[in-house]
């Protein structure tokens, strides 16, 4: 299977290839964050601007799909912290990207992610706002940290009593 275009794009760091392919209506479902999605094309470009400055060492690991829908599953760092992700493209009757839909783990790789998105968005709507939501993500990195410790000492134990 030739990679998708999407994938092509991405990897080359093409930002300008990646707006090519959505659809004006185009809505990105944040890993972050519940509803509203990213709306529209210039929304969504302004969000995979920094996407592309901020994740780095992007892996693709796995790819399927046909013409309604693409599966893309990576591994990636963001803040140094590593995580996978699966980006489901959802195409419109034209073959352009409708809906992005991005899932990832581990929760430490989540909120890096937050952390290091969520301070240039603010910063990128002008409303001073950048510092406040850098400092409200800080605590979020130590609870996902222990968290993770905390998850991975019971699932061992977990793991060792019914084996």
């Amino acid at each position: 299977m030739e990679p998708h275009p999407y994938r092509q794009a991405f990897g080359a760091r093409d930002l300008d290839g990646l707006v090519s392919l959505l659809a004006d209506d185009v809505v990105f479902h944040s890993p972050v964050i519940g509803d509203p999605g990213f709306e529209g094309r210039d929304s969504v470009a302004t969000l995979l601007a920094i996407v592309l400055d901020v994740v780095t060492d992007v892996a693709y690991t796995h790819e399927l799909g046909d013409e309604r829908a693409h599966v893309l599953i990576s591994d990636a760092r963001v803040l140094g912290k590593p995580f996978k992700s699966t980006t489901l493209l959802q195409f419109n009757a034209d073959r352009k990207i409708r809906e992005i839909w991005v899932m990832a783990r581990p929760l430490t790789g989540v909120v890096a992610i937050a952390e290091a998105i969520g301070p240039q968005l603010a910063e990128r709507q002008g409303s001073g706002r950048g510092p406040a939501v850098r400092a409200l993500s800080k605590p979020l990195t130590g609870l996902a940290a222990m968290a993770n410790r905390t998850g991975a000492r019971l699932i061992a134990a977990l793991n060792r009593s019914t084996a």
